[in-house]
């Protein structure tokens, strides 16, 4: 079950709570897991100021849709999966239609 699953909104504190506790499997990896120290640098880089105390549906999917705009401009292959990575792991804990 996702983070946006029930709610509209989820304070900043709560994501970075969600972030923290979660295993940080990353989807099609094989097993691969984002560790603690990367999840946290995840709520500061991806989730910055502009998006305030309130993080709602349609800011983490204009997260998301950044994220995959920074792909398109990724220069290196290495650079393109690991950013990928990130997508899906996020798509992966928001829930379903993000």
């Amino acid at each position: 079950m996702g983070i946006y699953d029930k709610r509209r909104s989820i304070s900043r504190r709560e994501l970075k709570s969600t972030f923290k506790k979660d295993r940080g499997t990353i989807p099609g990896t094989g097993g691969r897991k984002y560790h603690h120290r990367e999840r946290a640098g995840m709520t500061k880089d991806i989730f910055g100021v502009k998006y305030g105390s309130e993080i709602s549906k349609n800011e983490y999917r204009r997260a998301v849709r950044d994220l995959k705009s920074a792909r398109r401009e990724a220069k290196t292959p290495t650079e393109k999966i690991r950013i990928s990575r990130k997508i899906d792991y996020l798509k992966g804990l928001g829930g379903k239609n993000i």
